[in-house]
């Protein structure tokens, strides 16, 4: 038993060095390519559209949405108090160093049926105001509060949208980096099987060892490409596990891109647009109100009062006294202020219309560049399938003449390398046509 250990120390350390490192490397690939069926995990399906959904429920503006809401009924609720009675209790005591006297030369007699006058008198009374006529300010000010709540939801919409476009990018990361892990492990599996073939011609002579050294090397190589395509692949899970709030697995089955198009998609209908819009309503509403808030208001007042003296200072006595009236008022100064006023908000609708033009400019920009990139991923495709056939072919020949010893394993690699190459790019020509198509849309709104 000793004999055959030593037997294979020996017949290992006689294996090249680098051949060594490879044998040390095959098992690390071996678990690198294990897939989580393997442990019998039934992995998490995920699509493009289910991911947007995700991220748009866990996102923590969609919350506002019903606080908005909220806020304006609430502010509802305030504003109809406005046509309610307005009560208010008051109270007051005071002192005063003199009083009415009629102590007055000839006066005596009269002066002596005058009653005292106190010089501390007391007041406690309830005071009631009932707007008759506001002008429709109350009425203008809910139309007002509503337009601005459906503008801020819809600014709130508009962030949300934008989710569509990191969505978008992780998830065509994710699917182009799948796609890379598969290619660089076929890659491996052809390197391996030819490894084994150049291994027994060593052993036999008919091939050089560093023909096999330099295949071990690309083999090593094209591993630790699947260790960083690996990591690659665990950071864009982790961000989008943080978007969608739900667990993401390297492992998880991801579906491609529906096919889509652009024919019908030229229009601009995004959320932005809608939100300009609200912000002239918004700013029309609030001319509107600048308006109502100078006009006459018409009030109902009265007054329940019990202390002394009352409205007849002859009579010194505690009792109760009140009053009732109508009330007028009209500020006619605020006229000037409102000419400004109105101005600036003019201005202030002008400059939403500046906005929205130079939104558009810059969409309609996008959708140029966009469209450009479109027609060039189409060429690609239409080119892509003679390009790997043509590339399959070189390399199948030059498996032929590495085989019969008439190139070296270096021009074998490149030949390989290139076939491998030209079915990566095929599919990521076709993922990202279809990301493009769906990029298109989301700029369009469409």
């Amino acid at each position: 038993m000793q004999q055959l250990k030593n037997k294979k120390r020996a017949c290992y350390m006689k294996t090249p060095p680098i051949a060594r490192i490879g044998l040390k490397l095959y098992p690390v690939i071996f678990l690198l390519a294990c897939s989580p069926h393997a442990w019998g995990q039934q992995p998490a399906a995920f699509n493009f559209d289910t991911c947007v959904n995700l991220a748009v429920k866990n996102y923590p503006l969609e919350k506002q949405k019903s606080y908005l809401q909220q806020i304006e009924e609430n502010n509802n609720s305030r504003l109809n108090g406005a046509w309610l009675p307005q009560l208010m209790v008051n109270s007051t005591a005071t002192e005063f160093s003199e009083v009415v006297s009629f102590n007055l030369p000839g006066f005596g007699a009269f002066a002596a049926m005058m009653p005292t006058f106190y010089h501390d008198q007391y007041n406690l009374g309830i005071d009631l105001r009932q707007t008759i006529y506001d002008g429709g300010v109350t009425a203008q000010e809910k139309r007002t509060s509503a337009a601005n709540t459906d503008a801020e939801i819809e600014k709130n919409e508009v962030d949300i949208y934008q989710l569509k476009e990191r969505v978008l990018k992780l998830y065509a990361g994710i699917l182009l980096t799948k796609e890379n892990i598969k290619i660089i492990y076929s890659y491996l599996n052809d390197l391996k099987s030819r490894e084994q073939d150049l291994t027994s011609k060593v052993k036999n002579g008919a091939m050089l060892q560093s023909n096999l050294d330099a295949l071990q090397v690309e083999m090593l190589n094209t591993g630790q490409k699947a260790i960083e395509a690996k990591s690659n692949l665990n950071a864009l899970c982790g961000a989008l596990t943080l978007l969608t709030g739900r667990q993401v697995d390297t492992g998880a089955v991801f579906a491609g891109f529906a096919p889509q198009g652009i024919k019908g998609a030229d229009s601009v209908n995004r959320p932005e647009i809608k939100l300009f819009e609200l912000r002239q309503k918004a700013l029309q509403e609030q001319t509107i109100l600048a308006g109502r808030k100078e006009q006459p208001h018409l009030y109902l007042f009265g007054s329940g009062d019990y202390g002394r003296p009352g409205y007849n200072f002859l009579d010194q006595n505690f009792r109760p006294y009140g009053m009732v009236g109508l009330n007028l008022t009209w500020n006619i100064t605020g006229l000037y202020d409102l000419k400004y006023e109105k101005e600036n908000l003019s201005i202030s609708n002008k400059m939403v219309d500046n906005n929205k033009d130079a939104f558009m400019l810059e969409t309609h920009s996008a959708m140029v560049r966009q469209s450009s990139e479109i027609d060039k991923l189409r060429q690609f495709t239409a080119s892509d399938s003679l390009i790997v056939n043509k590339r399959r072919m070189m390399s199948k020949t030059a498996a032929d003449h590495l085989d019969n010893g008439t190139i070296t394993a270096s021009d074998y690699i490149t030949q390989l390398t290139a076939e491998k190459q030209a079915l990566l790019n095929q599919t990521i020509h076709q993922i990202e046509l279809q990301a493009a198509y769906i990029d298109y849309r989301i700029t369009t709104g469409n």
